[in-house]
């Protein structure tokens, strides 16, 4: 086993990470090494510890349970009728500071397999913590407090993805000529036909470059005729670069030249123009280029392009630390843009103007973030018919398939005759769903409930929802029944706060243990209290200034409900690069120990709330 340098060891260790090197090293002076074999115990239930222990390699088990009728041998075997594991500590992992400023330990810790650590005594850890209030400061931190602050700890990551890569990577404008002898008015045209903001001139054997700001300085400051050739306006010495070389080179030829542009050929093979924008926005993420897309997309295989990259975005986000939320919100505008405009490619005006076309469940919430599957509805005017409208709603779902979104198990689309119909009936439907509701029924009622309209007429989504609250005033009792599916799943949190997974998969289910039961039970709540907003997060901020429930608690719920999405998208993203189907399975052997801490806090957090929702509406009286 090899023994890392103390101070850069304690530097990638959380809470440590937060303390400069100089203050470092003085704790790094304190620390030892020690190795031990499978089986030894470091520490005994009821002992306090004599050090904190760092995992440099190797794996400890936290254990609940009578340890002293069994051998060092039966000890590393996990699944003893005798004890159980709580939790699971491996390299870079620590135990147990807790213990340390609060007492004697409620559970022993068990060599699993050889193990080196480096050891900090007690009194040396007590001193630091005293010594360094961001020490201090963390080890008494409220869970709301320490999920927020894990939340940040990711920063911009380093720069080397971009530095790597290639101009062909970036998004590329497709050429577009015009004779030098054209009109500056044929070239505005040009411009707006192609929705770009340059076009090539071409002069002989020449090729000159003319933007946007040349044809509005020529006609408005200069007040050119726009019948005048716009051959004089273009720039001829255009400087060019190859699409494959590197994208921080094209970044510093603009800047060495200060333009806004590159011409990128290979030979006599002209690929494009280089916008300085969408150099920025691959810096940054692809969002600028996918929203680009979209709107200058006259095609499906135009938006297909757009919809495959935004993996990538969501990708480039998290490794650079952006909170879920943000993400969120990004990706909710893009998939927003993406169906409004698959809606105007395939939908005639006609239509487009007596119908509206709804996105539901988490879409509508502004909380999907990977492609999970289709929850959409349409909602025709009374009155009006097309002949064609199967055919078009077919499209639209199938086009949404062809771009990655899964088909809806429950069949919740807009080719499914049930979510498109008229404001009548979807009235009709409300009227089932609240005065005679089954088990199905409150199902369909909460997804749409979320809905959000996203193209069309958004009076329509509108006048449904007034009737659905009117119904609501005459039947009181169904909040109760609509609420009651928050507690429905059991947290999958054992009685000794270990984590229970499901059988023959060792992952626990996120969604359904700790993101549906805040979802749906704040759902229930923004439901009674008629709150206009949609988002999870917006409604807990609207809910906790009706004083609710105390404004501490709801900003437990949202960082909880914050961190709990944060692992499903991280999990997700980790199946997607391995080729495997995305779901809401989450293995906890896969997180370090602060991240498997906070998730045991965070489920604790949830069997809260759900005591909240059973009391507020008094689901026990309810069989």
């Amino acid at each position: 086993m090899t023994t890392p340098d103390p101070t850069a060891f304690l530097a990638r260790l959380p809470p440590f990470n937060r303390l400069s090197a100089a203050e470092l090293e003085p704790i790094a002076r304190e620390l030892t090494v020690d190795d031990y074999p499978a089986g030894e115990v470091l520490v005994k239930a009821g002992e306090i510890p004599a050090c904190l222990y760092l995992i440099i390699e190797g794996a400890v088990y936290e254990v609940d349970g009578d340890l002293s009728t069994l051998g060092p041998e039966a000890v590393t075997l996990p699944g003893s009728p005798l004890w159980c594991v709580v939790s699971l500590y491996a390299a870079e992992d620590m135990f147990d500071a807790r213990t340390l400023l609060d007492g004697a330990s409620k559970h022993s810790f068990v060599v699993s397999e050889p193990t080196r650590c480096f050891l900090l005594p007690r009194p040396a850890f007590l001193r630091a913590v005293q010594g360094h209030s961001a020490l201090a400061a963390f080890y008494h931190q409220k869970i709301s407090q320490r999920l927020a602050t894990l939340s940040e700890t990711g920063d911009s990551r380093d720069l080397s993805s971009f530095i790597l890569a290639k101009i062909q990577d970036a998004y590329i404008h497709p050429p577009v000529f015009v004779d030098a002898g054209s009109s500056i008015h044929d070239a505005a045209l040009a411009m707006k036909a192609h929705k770009t903001n340059s076009v090539l001139v071409q002069y002989g054997d020449e090729l000159g470059i003319v933007t946007a700001t040349d044809l509005r300085e020529a006609a408005i400051i200069q007040r050119r005729s726009v019948n005048e050739p716009v051959g004089p306006l273009a720039t001829y010495e255009l400087i060019d670069m190859a699409p494959d070389d590197f994208l921080f080179n094209a970044l510093l030829r603009m800047t060495h030249y200060n333009i806004n542009r590159l011409v990128i050929r290979e030979g006599r093979i002209l690929h494009g123009i280089l916008e300085h924008i969408d150099l920025l926005s691959y810096l940054s993420n692809h969002s600028h280029l996918i929203a680009l897309q979209i709107e200058r997309a006259q095609s499906r295989e135009d938006l297909k392009w757009a919809s495959q990259d935004l993996v990538n975005v969501i990708r480039d986000l998290h490794a650079k630390g952006i909170k879920i939320r943000y993400i969120m919100q990004l990706v909710s505008e893009l998939n927003k843009k993406l169906l409004r405009k698959i809606f105007d490619l395939l939908v005639p005006p006609g239509l487009l103007a007596d119908a509206c076309l709804l996105v539901m469940g988490s879409e509508g919430r502004e909380e999907q973030v990977l492609k999970t599957d289709q929850d959409n509805a349409l909602i025709l005017r009374d009155g009006f018919e097309n002949p064609n409208l199967a055919q078009i709603t077919s499209a639209f779902t199938d086009c949404l398939l062809d771009f990655g979104y899964p088909r809806c198990p429950g069949n919740i689309m807009v080719s499914n005759p049930y979510w498109t119909k008229s404001v009548a009936a979807f009235k009709d439907e409300l009227f089932q769903w609240i005065v005679h509701p089954t088990q199905d029924s409150f199902l369909q009622f909460a997804i749409f409930f979320d809905a959000m309209a996203v193209a069309g007429d958004d009076n329509l989504l509108r006048h449904v929802k007034d009737h659905m609250y009117r119904l609501l005033g005459d039947h009181r009792a169904f909040y109760a029944q609509f609420a009651k599916a928050t507690v429905a799943f059991e947290t999958p949190l054992g009685f000794f706060t270990n984590f229970v997974v499901e059988k023959h998969r060792d992952e626990l289910d996120l969604k359904k243990g700790g993101i549906f039961p805040i979802v749906h039970g704040i759902r229930s709540l923004a439901l009674e209290y008629r709150l206009p907003q949609t988002n999870t997060i917006d409604r807990i901020l609207a809910l906790s200034q009706r004083n609710l429930f105390r404004s501490s608690f709801g900003t437990e719920l949202i960082e909880v409900f914050t961190y709990l999405s944060t692992l499903r998208v991280k999990a997700g993203l980790n199946k997607i690069q391995q080729g495997l189907p995305q779901d809401n399975y989450l293995n906890p052997k896969e997180l370090n120990k602060l991240e498997r801490e906070l998730l045991r806090d965070s489920f604790k957090i949830v069997n809260e709330f759900k005591k909240f929702i059973t009391y507020h509406f008094k689901l026990g009286m309810i069989s």
